[in-house]
């Protein structure tokens, strides 16, 4: 029978216990060596790091560029209401009931009326127009008489409807006149007057049909007939 070392109880010292388990007291497992990184690898690592710190700039760029982008937006569409805001039409009821009697689309007679008056019932110019859509005195008295104001002195323009009625008649006199509904001809007419319209077809029309904004002789009629155009864009999109 072969004889096995006795167990050596837990409680036994601790070079019993070495003994019993064959290792010897004092000796220890062999320390790792520390773990050493090269010039070359420390050279990777800054390459890496660099690169880290650069792709962060750019994302940080990035996210900045793409803040002002939408703040200008924030910007460009606050400003826009405020305009579309600016643009909210007065004497609706009469405009419309006028418009569609001399079939006039309704955006269009506002569009005119907001620049000529800015919605101002007792709106003077420099040269003595009145009223909402700014007659003059001899235009006044040449429209009255085919709008049931036949009797009535200058001063009638400063009422609304009667300012109105006649805007409405004198617009669909000029499309008659100049063949056409063209928002930018009409306007061209209004301002200044529906007999240079064919003359300005002639000289400055690319197609001698219709006309640009750009093309427009006169600047005073070309900063006019933009800002109707633009106006009446706005009235269709939002308030008719």
């Amino acid at each position: 029978m072969t004889d096995y070392p006795s167990p050596v109880p837990s409680s036994a010292p601790p070079e019993q216990r070495n003994r019993r388990a064959g290792r010897t007291p004092g000796r220890h497992a062999k320390p790792k060596k520390p773990l050493l990184i090269t010039w070359w690898q420390w050279l990777i690592l800054a390459a890496l790091a660099g690169v880290i710190v650069y792709q962060i700039g750019q994302i940080n760029q990035a996210a900045a560029k793409l803040d002002a982008l939408y703040q200008l937006r924030r910007e460009e569409q606050e400003r826009y209401q405020k305009n579309v805001d600016a643009h909210e039409p007065r004497y609706r009821d009469l405009i419309e009931q006028y418009a569609a009697e001399y079939d006039i689309n309704p955006a269009y007679v506002s569009a005119i009326i907001k620049q000529e008056s800015n919605y101002d019932p007792r709106a003077v110019s420099s040269k003595g127009a009145r009223g909402l859509m700014q007659f003059m005195p001899d235009t006044f008295n040449w429209v009255k008489k085919n709008c049931g104001y036949r009797s009535a002195d200058f001063d009638v323009l400063y009422e609304p409807e009667a300012a109105i009625k006649m805007g409405c008649y004198l617009l669909r006199y000029i499309i008659k006149q100049i063949g056409t509904d063209d928002p930018i001809l009409v306007a061209c007419a209004y301002h200044a007057g529906w007999g240079v319209v064919p003359t300005w077809l002639q000289n400055y029309s690319s197609d001698g049909r219709t006309l640009r904004v750009s093309e427009i002789p006169k600047s005073d009629t070309q900063t006019y007939a933009g800002r109707v155009v633009n106006s009446y864009a706005i009235y269709l999109q939002h308030y008719y």
